[in-house]
């Protein structure tokens, strides 16, 4: 279908929207973006990435929160943007969320894709994929990438929420002078709901309220790792602890993340931890010398409408790209 009902934003591209899991009943959605100047007599590559806000709120193709490099970047190199979106918190849990990305990642390399796209002339080229996620959309993102390391060519990641990672590191402040929702907003809200309920998608940003209260509160670590015990996906939730694990390490073409050094959501910090660990833990290994971290003034969100043109977001990117389109 086309654009034009999800925002200006998009005019240049065609949206294909399809369902990649259900769970419960609930259908979770995925929407693959095409250049409307596609050429579609040669294979594309592929930009896997995910939405933002706070793994409580947002959509794949919520406009305000998607970045326009992306979008250039997929239009200078033919390659096409599939974005899903997956189980949202207090309902779901951290695992659940882990195991929707990890779908996603299935259902990318399909026959039931591969036959959606068929009648649309796109063939993907799932030898050549980036992993991109902003914000909550980042966690996403480096979990993809220390997960299928030899699969993906690189991993991008603006802003990351690692803030979760133990030790947490929150900004001194998140809730607005008067502002403040009540802690049993949340717990109300978990009570109204049906057993078994699942919300995966919050394009009308009907759920500002929620996730304000899960961030004033600092509940979203409560509610990420709840029932985790006992899981496989357990050890994957926290990215820190991963790079603990002997078998850890990156694409060939790194890890590229960026973050605004006046980030009052998301503390600059945590990036920099990340950063700073894996250049020790994965010293040697395949990908390290491609890990990146760009610091730039700004705060959460401050790339939204930056032009991939930008230098420094170009050579921020130089080495994932590169690997990606080689």
């Amino acid at each position: 279908m086309t654009a034009a009902r999800f925002g200006q934003k998009f005019d240049n591209f065609n949206i294909i929207q399809t369902i990649y899991k259900t769970v419960d009943g609930h259908d979770i959605r995925a929407d693959i973006l095409a250049s409307e100047s596609l050429d579609t007599t040669r294979k594309t590559p592929v930009i896997a990435r995910f939405h933002g806000g706070g793994l409580s709120r947002g959509d794949s193709i919520y406009a305000d929160w998607f970045p326009k490099w992306v979008l250039e970047l997929a239009e200078a190199h033919n390659a096409v943007i599939v974005s899903p979106n997956y189980r949202l918190l207090p309902e779901a849990t951290g695992v659940q969320i882990l195991e929707d990305v990890d779908d996603f990642w299935t259902w990318l390399h399909s026959e039931a894709l591969t036959k959606i796209l068929s009648p649309h002339q796109i063939d993907l080229d799932l030898d050549r994929v980036l992993a991109a996620g902003d914000s909550a959309g980042g966690i996403l993102s480096i979990y993809l990438t220390l997960s299928y390391p030899d699969q993906l060519r690189a991993g991008t990641a603006a802003y990351p929420q690692l803030s979760w990672d133990p030790p947490a590191l929150f900004p001194s402040s998140v809730c607005p002078e008067n502002a403040e929702v009540p802690s049993s907003f949340i717990d109300e809200y978990l009570t109204s709901l049906p057993p078994g309920y699942v919300e995966s998608s919050d394009l009308e940003v009907r759920r500002a309220t929620l996730q304000f209260a899960i961030s004033c509160h600092r509940r979203g670590p409560e509610f990420y790792t709840r029932g985790s015990e006992g899981s496989p996906h357990r050890e994957k939730l926290f990215a820190l602890q991963r790079l603990d694990h002997p078998d850890t390490k990156l694409p060939r073409g790194g890890l590229a993340i960026i973050h605004g050094t006046d980030d009052d959501d998301v503390l600059a910090d945590v990036s920099d931890r990340f950063v700073s660990k894996a250049k020790v833990t994965l010293q040697g290994k395949q990908g390290v010398d491609n890990l990146v971290l760009c610091l730039r003034p700004g705060g959460h969100g401050f790339d939204v409408d930056t032009s991939f043109k930008e230098k420094w977001l170009v050579d921020a990117m130089r080495a994932a790209l590169d690997t990606w389109l080689e």
